[in-house]
C-alpha cells in the first residue's frame, strides 16, 4: 500500500514539471512574440501616421498653391475684362466732350445709366472721371465726393507710362479693390484729356476661393499701411467694432466672411508670425485645421497684408485615423489587404489633386465665356506654331477676327445677348476648323484662328467661307430672336509677313483694320510694304 502511494505521488510531480515546463515555454516563447508583435504594430502605426499626416500636409501645401494661382489669375482676368470695358467708355464721344469740358452735370448724367449697367453685369464698384492733373471731376458711385487729387499707385503709373494701368489697391477702411486707370486721349488730336478708372473690390474673388477650394480665407492688413484715425472712424460709420488694438501689428480686413477662430486669434495675438513656407495645426470646436498664409501685394508690389487660409482636414485626418485602425487589423489578416487599402486611399487623394490640377490648367488656359483658348494661352500657342513651322520650313497662318459693329448688338439687345453671340459663334468656328487649327478668343468680340500648316492662298480661302458662313447663319438670342452679324478678318502668313508672333498678330490687326475700311465684312490679307508701293 505505501509503494503504491509513492508511486503516485511520483506520478503527480511529474505532471506537474511538466506542466509547469511547458507553460513556461510557452511564456518565453510568446511573450517576446507578443512584445514583437506589439512593437511591429507600433511601429506600423507610426509609419501609417507619419504616412498619411504628409500625405494630408502635402495636399495642404497643394490647396495654397492653388490658391495662389487662382487668385492671380482672376486679378489677371478680372483686369482684362475692366480693360475691355474702359476701350469701350473711351469710345463714347459724349463723355469724351463732358470730360474735355470738365462738365460734372453731363459726365453724371451719361455715366450714371452706362455704370448702372456694369455695376450690375461685372460687379464693379467704381467709376471715376479725373483731370489731366489727377484731380477727380466725378466719382459716379459717390457723386458728392470730388475735388480731390488721386494719387493711388495706379493713377501714377498711368499718367507716368501714358498707358493703361492696373492693380490691386489697399483702401483707408482695408479693403482690396482692383482698380484699372486708362489715360483718354482725345480721338482728333491726340492731346490728353484726362483719365477714367474702373475700381472692383475683391470680395467675389475671396467668395470664389472658399466654393472652390473649401478654405477659410482671413485677410489681415498690416497696421503701418493705414491710418489709425480714418480706419476707426470708417469702421464706425459701418456700424462695426473697430479693433485696432486687437493684434500687434496688424488688423482684420472686414472682407473675411468667416468669423476668426478664438485658438487662431490667440495665436495672431501673440504676434506669432504664420510664415509663406509653414503649417501649423489647429484644432477648433471638435474639427482638425491647418492654418497657411499667402503674402498680398499691392500694385507697386509691397506686401501689406496677408491671406490667412484655414483648411479643414478633419475629414482626411478621420479617414487617416480609420486607416490606422484598419492597417492594424489587416495586419492579422493579410498583408495584401493592407496593401490594396492603401493602394485605394491614395488613389483617392491623387485623383482629387489630378482633378484640381486639371480645373486649374482650365481655368488658366481657357475663356469662361466662349470656352476657347484665352489670350494668354493664344501667343504660346502661336509661338509654338511658328518654332515648329520654322523647323520644317512650313507656313503658318493666322486669322484675326472681328464682329462688326458689335457694340450696336449689345447697345440694342443687351450685353447678355452679345454673350450669347460670342458663345455661338466661337461654337461655329470650332465646328467648321480642322483639328489642328486652334480658336483663341483673343478680347471683347475679336477671335483668333491659328492655321498650321496653311499657305496665304488656302488661309484666304478658310477666311472667306467662314465669312460667307457667318454672314448667311442668323444666331439665336433670347426670345427665339434671330439676329444677323457679320465679321471682318485680317488674315497674316508666316514668314511672308513676320517671324515673330507678336508681329504677326500686328499685321494680321493691321489687315483687320484694313477690312473695317473697306466697309467690313470682307477678308484683308496683310500687304507688305514693298507690295504697296
Amino acid at each position: 500500500m505505501q509503494e503504491d502511494s509513492k508511486i503516485n505521488n511520483h506520478t503527480h510531480k511529474v505532471s506537474v514539471s511538466q506542466q509547469w515546463g511547458t507553460a513556461r515555454l510557452r511564456f518565453l516563447f510568446l511573450l517576446p512574440m507578443s512584445l514583437m508583435i506589439a512593437l511591429i504594430i507600433f511601429v506600423l502605426g507610426i509609419i501609417i501616421y507619419e504616412y498619411t499626416t504628409r500625405d494630408v500636409e502635402k495636399g495642404v501645401i497643394h490647396i495654397r498653391a492653388s490658391v495662389q494661382n487662382f487668385y492671380e489669375e482672376s486679378i489677371r482676368y478680372d483686369a482684362k475684362a475692366l480693360q475691355a470695358i474702359l476701350h469701350t467708355l473711351r469710345q463714347n464721344d459724349n463723355l469724351a466732350t463732358a470730360l474735355t469740358q470738365r462738365n460734372r452735370d453731363d459726365l453724371l448724367r451719361l455715366a450714371s445709366p452706362l455704370f448702372e449697367d456694369i455695376k450690375r453685369d461685372f460687379e464693379i464698384t467704381h467709376l471715376y472721371f479725373s483731370g489731366v492733373d489727377r484731380v477727380n471731376l466725378l466719382r459716379v458711385h459717390t457723386p458728392l465726393r470730388y475735388g480731390d487729387t488721386i494719387n493711388r499707385i495706379t493713377m501714377l503709373q498711368a499718367q507716368k507710362s501714358g498707358a493703361v494701368a492696373y492693380g490691386v489697391e489697399l483702401g483707408p477702411l482695408g479693403t482690396f479693390t482692383l482698380r484699372v486707370v486708362a489715360p483718354w486721349y482725345d480721338n482728333q488730336t491726340h492731346k490728353l484729356i484726362g483719365y477714367v478708372e474702373l475700381g472692383m473690390e475683391l470680395n467675389q474673388v475671396i467668395e470664389k476661393l472658399q466654393n472652390f477650394f473649401g478654405v477659410q480665407p482671413f485677410i489681415m492688413i498690416n497696421k503701418e499701411f493705414l491710418d489709425q484715425t480714418k480706419w476707426e472712424a470708417g469702421m464706425r460709420t459701418l456700424g462695426r467694432t473697430a479693433h485696432w488694438n486687437h493684434f500687434a501689428n496688424k488688423v482684420l480686413s472686414e472682407q473675411s466672411t468667416y468669423k476668426l477662430p478664438p485658438v487662431l486669434a490667440e495665436h495672431l495675438i501673440r504676434g506669432e508670425v504664420i510664415a509663406d513656407t509653414s503649417i501649423i495645426n489647429l484644432i477648433y470646436e471638435g474639427l482638425s485645421y491647418r492654418v497657411t498664409s499667402l503674402p498680398l501685394h499691392n500694385a507697386g508690389g509691397i506686401a501689406v497684408a496677408e491671406m490667412i487660409l484655414l483648411t479643414d482636414v478633419s475629414k482626411e485626418e478621420k479617414i487617416a485615423r480609420k486607416t490606422l485602425y484598419e492597417g492594424i487589423i489587416i495586419v492579422f489578416v493579410a498583408g495584401a489587404i493592407l496593401f490594396a487599402f492603401f493602394y485605394w486611399l491614395i488613389g483617392q487623394i491623387g485623383q482629387r489633386i489630378e482633378q484640381n490640377e486639371k480645373k486649374l490648367h482650365d481655368i488658366a488656359t481657357h475663356d469662361g465665356l466662349t470656352g476657347l483658348y484665352n489670350h494668354k494661352f493664344f501667343y504660346t500657342l502661336l509661338e509654338n506654331e511658328i518654332i515648329r513651322a520654322e523647323r520644317y520650313q512650313h507656313h503658318t497662318s493666322l486669322l484675326l477676327l472681328d464682329i462688326d459693329h458689335f457694340k450696336n448688338v449689345n447697345d440694342t439687345y443687351g450685353h447678355r445677348s452679345g454673350d450669347m453671340i460670342l458663345s455661338g459663334l466661337s461654337k461655329r468656328l470650332m465646328s467648321r476648323i480642322r483639328t489642328t487649327d486652334s480658336v483663341c478668343r483673343y478680347g471683347g468680340e475679336e477671335i483668333t484662328i491659328i492655321l498650321p500648316e496653311t499657305d496665304i492662298m488656302i488661309a484666304k480661302q478658310i477666311a472667306e467661307n467662314l465669312r460667307v458662313l457667318i454672314e448667311h447663319e442668323p444666331f439665336e438670342i433670347e426670345d427665339n430672336q434671330h439676329i444677323k452679324v457679320t465679321v471682318s478678318i485680317g488674315v497674316s502668313v508666316y514668314p511672308q509677313h513676320a517671324t515673330k508672333a507678336s508681329t504677326l498678330v500686328s499685321v494680321a490687326d493691321t489687315a483687320l483694320y484694313k477690312a473695317k475700311e473697306n466697309g467690313r465684312n470682307c477678308v484683308c490679307v496683310y500687304e507688305t510694304e514693298e507690295k504697296k508701293s
